[in-house]
């Protein structure tokens, strides 16, 4: 016990999780200091060296290596940026030089492809018919980006564009053999294309397929039109299948990011392209696999149309930087096929489009849809209805309904109800209903301070106190407005205020022990 006492304790040392803590904290300080650093010194290199000062000036020649390695990181985000610039940019070859490049296309045709092809179809084919493609000038992305809106017509107001109609004038020649298509507008098959001769990677509006007998129902109306667009549920169109004996629900057919493509489907389009001699790729940026690797499995050559940079550009044979319905067209010329005119009544979609009375996109001009995909022209036929013996406000009321008033601007649903009931109050003040003082607008209550109700039967208090009994009318015992939350400290906080103590209690308890002489 004597050696034991003579040898002493040793001090008491910091655990190893506060140790931890502490090189943690001071590699989060290192961090902050050198981040610190870099943006001053970005700052710095940022000026013109005229316009630096002595000491910005000494901070470049204290830090010679740090600017080398930050000058050499900026070139290179330039330089990506660039790049990037370039690939969204948008190219249009001259006339002079598409006619040239369709004659190149039609030798390699007749020639090494035996006047035979399979189109791959992307967005692009299809931005004539006013639905937006991605990442276009106008796509559905860049202005995305750009914190800009998008209008986004009814797929059943649009209709086949002149491109889709060279289609069908191709196929019917037995040039164009099939078609593999990235798109969901369905606007091959409204030109005349049959369906055994289209591969629709990424699925159809107008189709929906039951999830136990896995049978295809086409449409001739949008089925995504009604369905939730996310959630477990997101695929239900709310439809069940009319087999006998069968009680699947009903499924779109749409592939969303992520998901997989039908293995049909896909198998079909690869089936198709590996026979072809030649692939003709229109208004596709060719960026998402599989459809971008679909092209490269023709025999022979493989021509890239679009007016972007394209995955396939270094591999393609050929590559036009032109809209689509400007090299079908001339391709069709070519050969000396008339193109057809597209004709509604041919189709059930747009037969039911003319039968509303509605117009199709195209005619419309750019951006002149409502919310709901409606054209303005449309709108004004039924203002003619609604409007009539209205006065100058309720005419201005009943246009901002139909989101055509200041400049086309669109109003949020709760505005648009509460027009409605200014518009309802107004008549019924002509009327003499309603006296004409009162106000027409409505408090929205907040659910966070919206209390209870008092229960009916009232509140006695305990025998003895003056306290009156508490009744329905009665007012509140308190004010919740002089309530003051108390701010609760913060976890990382109270961990840091936990292990001081620790450290206090340590230090106290060395204190307090008596000290002995160690043997020399």
């Amino acid at each position: 016990m004597k050696d034991k006492m003579e040898r002493g304790r040793p001090l008491a040392t910091a655990s190893n999780r506060t140790q931890k803590k502490r090189d943690h904290v001071s590699a989060l300080q290192k961090r902050d200091l050198r981040e610190k650093l870099e943006r001053e010194i970005k700052n710095v290199i940022a000026k013109p060296s005229n316009e630096r000062t002595k000491e910005e000036s000494k901070l470049l020649d204290a830090h010679e290596e740090k600017v080398s390695s930050l000058l050499k990181q900026m070139e290179k985000s330039l330089h990506r940026k660039r790049l990037l610039e370039e690939k969204a940019e948008e190219k249009e070859d001259s006339r002079q030089e598409i006619d040239d490049a369709v004659a190149v296309v039609m030798k390699l045709l007749r020639e090494d492809a035996g006047l035979q092809f399979v189109l791959h179809t992307g967005a692009g084919i299809s931005t004539s018919a006013k639905i937006p493609d991605f990442r276009g000038k106008n796509g559905v992305w860049t202005k995305q980006r750009k914190g800009e809106s998008v209008s986004m017509p009814k797929f059943e107001n649009t209709k086949p564009t002149k491109a889709h109609m060279a289609c069908k004038a191709l196929y019917d020649a037995k040039v164009l053999t099939k078609i593999v298509t990235q798109n969901v507008d369905g606007l091959h098959q409204r030109a005349g294309i049959p369906e055994d001769a289209i591969a629709e990677l990424h699925g159809s509006v107008y189709k929906e397929r039951c999830s136990s007998c896995e049978r295809i129902y086409m449409r001739d109306f949008d089925v995504t039109s009604t369905k939730p667009s996310h959630g477990k549920n997101r695929h239900r169109t709310g439809r069940t299948c009319e087999v006998d004996g069968c009680d699947g629900y009903l499924k779109d057919t749409i592939v969303q990011f992520g998901e997989s493509l039908d293995e049909e489907t896909l198998e079909k389009a690869r089936e198709w392209s590996q026979e072809a001699k030649m692939s003709v790729v229109v208004g596709s940026s060719l960026r998402v696999p599989p459809a971008s690797t679909l092209p490269r499995m023709a025999k022979k050559h493989c021509v890239v149309v679009n007016l972007q940079w394209t995955s396939q550009d270094a591999k393609a044979t050929l590559k036009l930087h032109a809209k689509a319905d400007d090299i079908l067209v001339k391709m069709c010329k070519h050969l000396g096929l008339k193109i057809p005119e597209y004709d509604p009544s041919t189709e059930s979609v747009g037969r039911k489009v003319k039968e509303r009375g509605e117009i199709f996109a195209c005619e419309v001009k750019e951006n002149d849809w409502n919310e709901k995909g409606m054209a303005m022209r449309d709108i004004d036929e039924k203002l003619k209805e609604a409007t009539t013996g209205m006065d100058a406000i309720g005419k201005t009321n009943a246009r901002i309904l139909f989101g055509e008033a200041d400049g086309g601007k669109k109003l949020s649903k709760t505005a648009r109800e509460a027009l409605i009931r200014d518009e309802k109050r107004l008549k019924e003040e002509r009327e003499g209903k309603v006296n004409a003082t009162k106000t027409t607008t409505r408090k929205r209550k907040s659910k966070s301070l919206t209390m209870k109700p008092r229960s009916k039967m009232p509140c006695f208090p305990r025998p003895g106190s003056k306290q009156t009994p508490l009744t329905n009318t009665s007012p509140p015992l308190f004010d919740a407005s002089k309530i003051v939350k108390k701010k609760r400290t913060p976890l990382k906080k109270r961990r840091s205020m936990v292990t001081k103590k620790e450290e206090e209690k340590m230090d106290k308890e060395e204190r307090m022990k008596p000290k002995v002489a160690t043997a020399i």
